[in-house]
C-alpha cells in the first residue's frame, strides 16, 4: 500500500506550525504546541480514535478492540522539536503509525489488538534542559525537583499551571499494567549509518545513556582595559579551558561524545570582563558506567582549573538517563514483518536518547528507524525519502496487524 505520500502531506502541515526560525521551532507550551497538537488530535479522530491529554500534556489516541484477549500496542514519538530544527524528528512516530491506523481500519474494519498512540508533548529538553519529561510522566520516572527547572526566568510548575496542568497531579499520568504490553517508536534515524548502507529501515537494539549537566562559574566582572591578564577572575576564560581540556580528554578516551550546547557569559558587555558563566554538558555513551568514569575526569578538570584561577563552582545534573536495550522480544516481532514485506533485515544502536527509554521502563519497548538523507537531523535542511516512508509504514502495519 502506498502510504508514504499521506504521511509526508501531514508533515509537510505540520511543519508550518513554528516559532518565525529557517527550519522548525516548536516548544513545550507555547501557542504552537497547542495548535500542532490540535491538528493532530483532528487526524487521530479522522483515523478512528477516541481522543484525551493527559495532565502534562500528551496527546492519546485509542482504539479498542472487540477482542476480549486483545494486547495493548502502544505507539509514538515526540511533537515538540529543538530550536531550528527539522519536520521529521519525532513528529513522524506520531504521524506515521495514525496513518497506518487509519488505513487499517479502512481495509479490515477491525483489528485483533487495542493500540494507544502518544504525541508526547516535550521530549527535547530544549527549554527546561531535562529531556523526556512527559515520557517520564506516563512512565512514573517523573521527580518532582524537575518542576523546579526554569526557561526565560520561568519555572516549569508555574507554565504548566497557566496552561492549565495540574503539577500536583503529575502521578495520575502514569500508566497502569493493563494500559500497555508493548511500546514501538518510529524514528528518523538521526545518524549516517541507513544511508551509508542504502537501507530504508533499520531495527534498533539498544539506546545509549544519556546525562546533562548544568555548570556555573563565579569569578569577578571587573574593567577591560584596566586589569592585567594575570589578575583576572574571567569566568568566560575559565570556561572556555574547561570546554577545551574536557574536549581534548573525550576525544582521547573515545568511546563516548561531548557537547557543550549552551553557554553564555554575565554581564555579557563588549568592555566588561565575566563574572560568571554558565554552561551545559550533554555526555552519552552505550555503557553508563563509562560516561560515569568520564564525567568524573571532566569535574575534575573543572575543580583544577577554577581553583587555580581563585574562583567557584557548581554542578547541577538536569538529566540522567540510563542505556537501554530493545526487547528481543519486538526485535523478534520486527525481524518477522521485515520478512513478509521483503526487506533486508538490519540492526543498529541508538546513538539518540528517546522517549523509548522512559517506556522501556512499564513494557516491553522497540524502535524502528527511517532512514534520513545524509544523516542529518536537528537541522533546517533534514529530511527523509517518500519511498521510504512508505516501506516504513508497510513495515508498521504489517507489525500492528500481525500484533
Amino acid at each position: 500500500m502506498n502510504i508514504g505520500k499521506e504521511i509526508l502531506d501531514k508533515l509537510n502541515v505540520l511543519s508550518k506550525i513554528s516559532e518565525p526560525s529557517e527550519g522548525v521551532t516548536r516548544l513545550y507550551l507555547t501557542k504552537e504546541y497547542l495548535e500542532a497538537r490540535n491538528t493532530i488530535e483532528n487526524w487521530m479522530k479522522e483515523a478512528g480514535l477516541t481522543t484525551k491529554i493527559d495532565g502534562v500534556g500528551n496527546l492519546i489516541g485509542e482504539y479498542r478492540s472487540n477482542n476480549p484477549k486483545a494486547k495493548t500496542l502502544v505507539m509514538g514519538s515526540h511533537q515538540d522539536s529543538v530550536e531550528d530544527g527539522g519536520k521529521f524528528d519525532g513528529i513522524l512516530g506520531v504521524i506515521l503509525p495514525i496513518v497506518c491506523i487509519k488505513n487499517l481500519l479502512k481495509k479490515y474494519k477491525e483489528l485483533s489488538c487495542n493500540i494507544k498512540i502518544i504525541s508526547f508533548a516535550y521530549e527535547e529538553g530544549t527549554t527546561y534542559g531535562a529531556a523526556c519529561l512527559t515520557s517520564k510522566a506516563i512512565a512514573g520516572t517523573f521527580k518532582e525537583s524537575l518542576l523546579e527547572l526554569e526557561y526565560k526566568g520561568k519555572k516549569l510548575n508555574h507554565v504548566m499551571k497557566e496552561y492549565g496542568f495540574d503539577p500536583q497531579k503529575i502521578d495520575e499520568c502514569k500508566f497502569k499494567k493493563e494500559d500497555i504490553d508493548t511500546f514501538l517508536e518510529v524514528h528518523i534515524e538521526q545518524g549516517p549509518v541507513l544511508e551509508y548502507e542504502n537501507l530504508s529501515v533499520g531495527i534498533v537494539t539498544a539506546i545509549q545513556s544519556c546525562n546533562r549537566y548544568l555548570v556555573n562559574i563565579k569569578g569577578q566582572a571587573g574593567h577591560s582595559g584596566t586589569i592585567p591578564m594575570k589578575m583576572r577572575k574571567d569566568a568566560g576564560a575559565v570556561m572556555a579551558e574547561i570546554i577545551y581540556k574536557s574536549t581534548k580528554l573525550t576525544e582521547e578516551l573515545g568511546e563516548m561524545v561531548l557537547t557543550f550546547g549552551k553557554i553564555s557569559v554575565v554581564p555579557g558587555a563588549v568592555n566588561v570582563i565575566p563574572g560568571e558563566a554558565e554552561f551545559t554538558i550533554d555526555i552519552r555513551a552505550m555503557k553508563n558506567q563509562i560516561l560515569t568514569n568520564t564525567m568524573e575526569k571532566i569535574e575534575n578538570i573543572i575543580k583544577e582549573v577554577t581553583e587555580s584561577k581563585k574562583m567557584t563552582y557548581s554542578i547541577k545534573m538536569t538529566n540522567e538517563i540510563m542505556e537501554t536495550a530493545c526487547s528481543p522480544t519486538v526485535i523478534e516481532t520486527l525481524e518477522k514483518s521485515f520478512m513478509r514485506q521483503n526487506i533486508p533485515i538490519f540492526k543498529l544502536p541508538s546513538g539518540a536518547g528517546h522517549d523509548a527509554q522512559e517506556m522501556a521502563n512499564i513494557a516491553e519497548m522497540g524502535m524502528l528507524f527511517v532512514r534520513c538523507i545524509d544523516g542529518i537531523s536537528h537541522n533546517p535542511i533534514e529530511d527523509v525519502r517518500e519511498k521510504d516512508l512508505d516501506i516504513a509504514g508497510n513495515v508498521i502495519m504489517d507489525y500492528i496487524y500481525n500484533f
